[in-house]
């Protein structure tokens, strides 16, 4: 938890350069769900990059709480809004997104010499993100995304999020 914090402080201390309209911040909260270890809380936000109008970058962050598994996650994306290429006034976006990063299983059954303590992943996540523009810098944003993790030592392969948020441009 301490090294996502102090990612986002970082970040944070980067957006003070930031040209207008090329920054982001997106917070979400929804479920857990589609995994082995059944459904539970999420928790992520992020910060995004504007590559070019409708192309961005996105570093993200997230906990999942399942039971007493605790899953925490710091993926770099890539993302494409498809309305906003085909129409750029519209109020509605349609972002594509994939990328890769890392994921830690903090169960307490895991007691390892890894990264930290638990189950170290490698996750490929991708997914889609509808969102409504309220106005120029604000929107509401819904995302699922699936992800496939790989050097595991537990029972958790895959899985899915659902969430609901707002993202904020500037």
């Amino acid at each position: 938890m301490k090294k996502i914090t102090l990612a986002f402080a970082l970040l944070a201390g980067t957006l003070g350069f930031a040209q207008s309209g090329k920054w982001g911040i997106q917070l979400n909260h929804g479920a857990h769900f589609g995994g082995e270890l059944g459904t539970g809380l999420s928790l992520n936000g992020g910060v995004s990059y504007n590559l070019a109008k409708n192309i961005q970058t996105k570093l993200d962050a997230g906990i999942d709480y399942l039971g007493e598994d605790n899953l925490s996650r710091l993926t770099l994306q890539l993302g494409a809004d498809v309305i906003g290429m085909a129409n750029a006034e519209s109020k509605l976006g349609l972002n594509l997104h994939g990328g890769v990063g890392l994921l830690n299983n903090g169960n307490m059954i895991f007691n390892d010499t890894y990264m930290l303590r638990g189950d170290d992943m490698v996750a490929l996540t991708f997914g889609v993100s509808p969102t409504v523009k309220v106005n120029e810098h604000v929107g509401i944003v819904f995302d699922w995304s699936y992800a496939t993790l790989f050097k595991i030592d537990g029972d958790l392969s895959k899985y899915m999020t659902g969430t609901a948020g707002f993202y904020y441009r500037w």
